[in-house]
């Protein structure tokens, strides 16, 4: 059965704010994790830039924000064409994987959340003896999603879950470790989910 896109993106969105402004944000303004700096032509800005001037900034009830079709149409096709498609959530052969995957993506970048991926699928081969090593390139095509297949066979959902979980945590330890003013982002690491 094919992974479903909503509950995978209102899985990875449940982590997001609605709307952001933190100085300290390198995606600086943000509504429901899409960076004006990052994609500045995204349709979704006029909306909430109309909200804006209607309405007094510190005390805007961002709740009404998400109540707006349009709004929230606009918020789905970006996520479904800027990430979701990218990683071909479609054809991944595991909701678990596909939730995870469009997370890491949204929050590394999806050649990052690709090749980590792909590093898990190499590391869980046994030296090439359940399937030979695939390239770490950061695009998810034929040759990615056959040797997922294989790999969720031989060592099933969790151990690549949590492996791509580890990949994410150790992404952000870095990213802490060269700059100290992302330090206050410790809420990242409640994106980090292990199962036992």
């Amino acid at each position: 059965m094919k992974p479903d896109f909503i509950s995978a993106l209102n899985k990875a969105l449940s982590s997001e704010g609605i709307l952001s402004n933190n100085v300290n944000d390198h995606g600086g303004f943000t509504y429901k994790g899409i960076s004006r700096f990052k994609h500045p032509t995204w349709p979704g800005w006029k909306i909430i830039d109309d909200f804006l001037r209607s309405t007094d900034y510190q005390s805007v009830p961002v709740q009404q924000l998400n109540n707006n079709p349009t709004l929230q149409n606009l918020v789905q096709e970006f996520y479904r064409t800027e990430f979701w498609n990218k990683i071909q959530g479609d054809l991944l052969p595991s909701q678990l994987i596909a939730d995870e995957l469009l997370e890491s993506s949204i929050n590394l970048g999806v050649t990052a959340a690709s090749e980590i991926l792909q590093r898990t699928i190499n590391l869980l081969n046994r030296n090439n003896k359940l399937y030979s090593d695939i390239a770490v390139d950061g695009v998810i095509g034929n040759q990615t999603l056959e040797a997922l297949k294989k790999c969720l066979t031989a060592n099933g959902e969790k151990l690549i879950y949590n492996l791509l979980n580890f990949y994410q945590a150790k992404h952000f330890i870095q990213i802490m470790e060269r700059d100290h003013t992302q330090e206050i982002f410790i809420g990242w690491f409640s994106r980090i989910d292990i199962i036992k």
